[in-house]
């Protein structure tokens, strides 16, 4: 009867230590799976933090930044690059996007390692059980008892430790994501890049170290069709900005130089402006260049235009095409015409 008795202990251990094994098979199987190139594209952004959405993954965002970034995913899959270079590529070029689920490094290698360790763990119970056959001890149930005792830790350890495993994941996702995986922000491989991804980029991360090499860089994407009005407080915040470098600086007071004497006439503010860039960079060409168009143009200061023209064709390093606009600026002021 006492063997009787001892039946359900040893199926409920096994069953359990069965459950257990199943659940890291069927892990270790979806992941082993391969997906096709959609599962692949969906497996990826769902990875992958909306810069400028509350928790929301790209792939279910329907922000024009979300949706910028899945049809870079699409491309990258569709040329056969690998998951990991894909991830890499959006991390560092867009900023404030982060992994939503942990990477397989530091303290997160614990959850995936996780499983493998259930695993071995309902093994071994299973090997433990079969190593150590209940023994029939007569009527009395206290060595039954005494074994169901020992055997409950090692059941409840296993079914807690896979309850940890998914509560760590969150934890740590929650601990560790805002402050990994932020791309630095560059004016490179920006050309695929739409400005209203870049205005959000930049308004989502408006106190990023390196966003003033956006800022410049969709500014100039603005200055080129002639939308001032846009480009305007993107010059003005770089020029304001504590991380702006002299070029990023020299080239906006420049831009905003030009953009208020050909946008209101405004030669005085335009020739301070360009003062200005010209103080940090005595070598600006571009500076110089349209101060001197403006000192022609406007009050006609032909004698201060003509010097500094003069000054900017001394340079042996000015692209050519530069060097004959100059050159017929100049020839046009030493021969008394107005400005064109």
């Amino acid at each position: 009867m006492t063997v009787k008795a001892s039946m359900p202990e040893r199926l409920r251990t096994v069953v359990f230590a069965g459950l257990l094994v199943a659940m890291a098979a069927v892990l270790v199987l979806l992941v082993a799976t391969n997906d096709t190139e959609a599962d692949r594209v969906e497996s990826i952004g769902g990875r992958i933090k909306c810069p400028v959405c509350q928790g929301e993954p790209i792939a279910n965002s329907p922000a024009q930044l979300a949706r910028d970034m899945m049809d870079l995913v699409r491309q990258r899959v569709a040329e056969g690059q690998t998951d990991e270079a894909i991830v890499d590529e959006l991390l560092a070029s867009y900023s404030g996007a982060v992994l939503l689920d942990p990477p397989a490094s530091g303290w997160t290698l614990v959850l995936w390692i996780a499983p493998i360790l259930a695993l071995g763990s309902g093994v071994a119970v299973i090997v433990w059980w079969k190593q150590h056959p209940t023994r029939d001890t007569g009527p009395s149930p206290t060595a039954e008892m005494s074994r169901a005792r020992r055997l409950a830790p090692l059941l409840i350890l296993a079914g807690a430790f896979a309850a940890i495993v998914v509560v760590a994941g969150f934890f740590l996702q929650e601990r560790s994501g805002p402050k990994s995986g932020v791309a630095d922000i560059t004016d490179q491989s920006l050309e695929d890049v739409s400005n209203e991804t870049m205005e959000a980029v930049i308004a989502a991360n408006t106190d990023h170290p390196q966003v003033d090499g956006m800022r410049l860089a969709l500014a100039e994407r603005y200055y080129q069709e002639n939308d001032f009005g846009s480009a305007f407080p993107h010059y003005f915040a770089v020029v304001e900005s504590p991380n702006a470098n002299a070029s990023q600086v020299v080239t906006a007071l420049t831009r905003l130089g030009w953009m208020a004497w050909q946008g209101n006439g405004e030669a005085a503010t335009a020739i301070d402006l360009f003062d200005q860039a010209i103080d940090i960079d005595q070598d600006s060409t571009m500076a110089r260049y349209l101060k001197a168009q403006v000192l022609w143009c406007g009050p006609g200061n032909t004698e201060e235009a003509s010097a500094l023209l003069e000054d900017v064709l001394a340079e042996p390093e000015i692209d050519d095409d530069v060097r004959r606009f100059v050159a017929a600026d100049l020839e046009a002021i030493r021969s008394g015409e107005a400005c064109a």
